[in-house]
């Protein structure tokens, strides 16, 4: 389980999203998330549709590190 904070674009709220495992396929400029981005006010949203917050991104940093050992 790997929760990430993001803010939607579309509402504004600040959430935590349990996202599965992420991974950093080196082909693509953004991890792969097993489970969908679901804002609590807006249902189901794409990666364009939310931003990472200052937490959402040391907790994604966190997780790539951990990934390259």
């Amino acid at each position: 389980m790997s929760e990430i904070n993001f803010k939607c674009k579309k509402c504004m709220m600040v959430f935590n999203c349990d996202l599965g495992k992420i991974s950093f396929p080196p082909d693509l400029e953004r991890p792969k998330f097993e489970k969908e981005i679901v804002c609590p006010k807006c249902g189901k949203l794409s990666i364009n549709q939310v931003e990472l917050t200052e937490l959402g991104q040391s907790q994604l940093t966190e997780i790539h590190l951990s990934s390259l050992k």
